[in-house]
């Protein structure tokens, strides 16, 4: 490969190397082009090696045999009748221009050249002032003929327009009847067509052997054939003759609907001898035997294809269904010994917790034994022994329960616990505010303050100082939310009115201003300053029959734990809730019941924020499920027994009431659920509808999304709620009554 080299200038004697440049462009890559010899010069230049002659010598070659040419063409002149000589120049449109230049052989296939020759050779015969010297004064007609038989074939555009009409050349269509070669019929007649084509090369009609894509180019090509051919040489009158607008705009009018008429006729001619040509054209019926053919082997190979494909589909789905089965034996193995190990798993998890909640009461939750534990203070140690408990896996529950085992004393039982709730709440998995009678902060002060307390005669049980306050309820709280968006800050006596706006709403004693001031700014620092509260009533109220008290036998079969707690009522609120059934009192009772249900939809949507918006939300859907319209009201007596007391919001539905929470009392089992497991019971319902088509038992699946709960557990927790939304049903219906 030849490389070609650039020999860039040098700079200007000027120029200083220091002054700043900028390169505009670089120099591109060389590029391999394919040049083809062609051109005259071309030829010349290979004429002159091939024959060893210099510029001269082949100049003169080139010069004879154009004369021989010259000469040759001359001397092929034809020969010119008598009619043809006494043609009349005006009836210039009806003479054969090409009779009169001698060419009528060559007809539309002259070229230039010859044009050329044979006006220059008839000039030379046949000019006036020849004839004027041979003694022939008659005339210069045939001159006149002669000249414009030359203007009109020496001009491309009135050369077409001859053409066009030239009726020396046959336009007949060949009929389909005619027998012969195909080929040698057609073939004339496509190429005689071939003249009025606007594009180059034209393709031929070929023979028996062409290809099927040339045989399809061809008749493509013509199927949409681009003509050149015009009718204008046929106008009867020219447009030219007259000066008047009106008349050439009739005329050219007239003309112009000739020539349409004559290009439309053409083109249904020229269409007719295409489609009469592709019926007849044997290698058409060549390439549809074929076809056909091709398709009858490519049918039967499909059928042996699929009859093949249908063999291995039908062994291969054997083989799948075996290696299916296999499979679904080894799964089904596999999964009921996860099923079993996870059911031992959570088994002994339950256990775990169970040894050590009893290692607590034994321990009697941490006070002295000569003390009973205040039932509150037994509920928050049993809530966050609950939330410990879900920040353990099973081997840490062991080893706290292996600690347990081997503590001496209350003391280093506690001390257990309490290393177990620091190490979590390092670890970042459980929070500070949620820990309070095992936080390593308050652990210290407690014991020493227990240790006090054995050493003095006790009368009464130890309540800690957030207990002497009375404690704020969720709807306390929401009630609260709602009073102070309603009654903004710059209203008269705000708080008063507030106080009553909660007391009206709440059915409980009215709150002083400091309290509602205090409880405000801690709801707007946040949900830590709540969440005890928080925690406190939620545990209560779900986790209430899980209590473990010195007298079992004391617990009511009657207490709806669903229902909200509510503070202990006076001696006065008592007698006046024990009154017999008035209109009156009837109508009080139904307007506390409605305000209570508002306040309880109204806790979903108060504005609360972090961990008590939370709290709220789990603490609305378990209330959303109860019983009947009653008040649980529960007191706790000086010997720690729990008495209950059920009021009904008529009098007409008590029986009622009682006998239907009678026949709902839960089992443990169904009862004895966390906020947590219960939010994932609901999950999975949702998960695995009763319309569920999937593989494996839905309650199996019910009761694998569910932490400690097997499935019998949740069934009878399912069963449990339907009963309650049930007998709530049939409560409302007594009280309309």
């Amino acid at each position: 490969m030849s490389q070609t080299e650039f020999v860039l200038g040098v700079p200007p004697p000027t120029w200083n190397d220091g002054e700043e440049f900028r390169i505009h462009c670089g120099i591109s890559g060389g590029l391999t082009r394919n040049l083809e010899p062609v051109g005259q010069q071309f030829l010349a230049h290979v004429r002159r090696k091939l024959n060893n002659h210099s510029f001269s010598d082949d100049d003169l070659l080139q010069a004879e045999v154009a004369t021989e040419q010259e000469e040759d063409i001359i001397s092929d002149s034809e020969e010119e009748t008598s009619e043809l000589l006494n043609r009349d120049p005006k009836d210039w449109k009806e003479q054969d221009h090409y009779a009169v230049l001698g060419l009528s052989k060559y007809r539309w296939k002259a070229t230039e050249e010859q044009i050329k020759h044979a006006h220059r050779r008839k000039v030379l015969k046949h000019h006036p002032d020849k004839k004027a010297t041979s003694g022939d004064t008659n005339d210069d007609a045939f001159f006149k003929c002669i000249q414009k038989a030359h203007e009109v074939l020496s001009d491309p555009v009135k050369r077409r327009q001859y053409d066009s009409v030239d009726d020396t050349i046959d336009d007949e269509i060949p009929s389909a009847k005619v027998k012969g070669d195909f080929f040698k019929i057609y073939g004339p007649v496509f190429e005689r067509e071939s003249r009025f084509s606007n594009k180059t090369p034209i393709p031929m009609l070929g023979d028996i052997n062409t290809t099927k894509p040339e045989v399809e180019a061809f008749y493509d090509f013509w199927y949409n054939f681009d003509s050149w051919r015009s009718f204008e040489y046929l106008d009867k009158e020219d447009a030219d003759s007259t000066d008047n607008r009106d008349d050439k705009r009739y005329i050219e009018k007239k003309n112009k609907a000739e020539r349409t008429k004559r290009k439309k006729e053409d083109t249904v001619r020229l269409r007719k001898i295409i489609d009469q040509a592709l019926s007849l054209d044997p290698r058409i019926l060549k390439f549809k035997q074929e076809e056909k053919a091709a398709k009858e082997a490519k049918k039967k190979e499909k059928e042996a294809a699929a009859k093949r494909a249908e063999e291995e589909v039908r062994k291969a789905a054997e083989e799948e269904k075996q290696k299916k089965e296999m499979a679904e034996a080894e799964a089904k193995q596999k999964k009921a010994e996860e099923k079993k190990e996870k059911e031992a798993k959570k088994k002994a998890v339950r256990n775990e917790k169970k040894t050590i909640k009893t290692h607590v009461k034994n321990h009697n939750y941490f006070y002295p034994d000569n003390e009973t534990p205040p039932v509150e203070v037994i509920d928050i140690q049993l809530s966050e022994l609950d939330s410990l408990f879900e920040n353990l896996s099973l081997e840490e529950l062991q080893s706290v329960r292996k600690q347990l085992d081997s503590s001496q004393d209350r003391y280093a039982a506690k001390k257990v616990l309490v290393e177990e709730a620091k190490r979590l709440v390092s670890a970042g998995t459980l929070s500070a505010d949620s820990i309070k009678h095992f936080s390593p902060e308050i652990n210290e002060v407690n014991v020493k303050e227990v240790n006090a307390k054995e050493s003095t005669p006790v009368e009464e049980p130890v309540v800690t100082e957030e207990l002497k306050e009375r404690p704020w309820n969720i709807e306390e709280i929401s009630m609260l939310i709602k009073a102070a968006n309603k009654f903004p800050g710059g209203t008269v006596n705000r708080w008063e009115t507030i106080s009553e706006y909660v007391a009206y709403h709440t059915s409980l004693p009215p709150r002083t201003n400091d309290e509602l001031i205090k409880k405000s700014k801690e709801v707007q620092k946040g949900a830590n300053a709540l969440e005890e509260d928080v925690r406190k009533l939620q545990h209560q109220k779900k986790h209430a029959d899980t209590r473990i008290t010195e007298h079992p036998s004391m617990r009511e079969a009657t207490i709806n734990y669903d229902e909200p707690i509510v503070s202990p009522v006076s001696p006065a609120e008592s007698q006046n809730k024990s009154q017999p059934t008035t209109k009156v009192n009837k109508n009080k009772a139904k307007k506390s019941t409605k305000s209570q249900q508002s306040t309880k939809s109204q806790q979903s949507t108060a504005p609360t924020s972090g961990n008590i918006e939370k709290k709220e939300t789990s603490t609305s859907a378990a209330e959303s499920i109860t019983i009947s319209k009653e008040t649980t009201e529960k007191t706790i007596s000086s010997n720690g027994t729990t008495t209950t007391t059920v009021t009904s919001s008529a009098s007409s539905s008590m029986s009622t009431s009682t006998s239907t929470s009678a026949a709902a009392t839960p089992s443990q089992s169904a009862t004895n659920w966390t906020a947590a497991q219960q939010a994932q019971l609901e999950r999975a319902l949702q998960t695995y509808p009763p319309d569920w088509k999937g593989e494996g038992d839905r309650w199996d699946k019910i009761a694998a999304a569910v932490d400690d709960k097997t499935k019998r557990e949740c069934k009878l927790r399912v069963k449990y709620l339907s009963e309650q939304v049930k007998a709530k049903k049939a409560a409302m219906t007594t009280d309309k009554k």
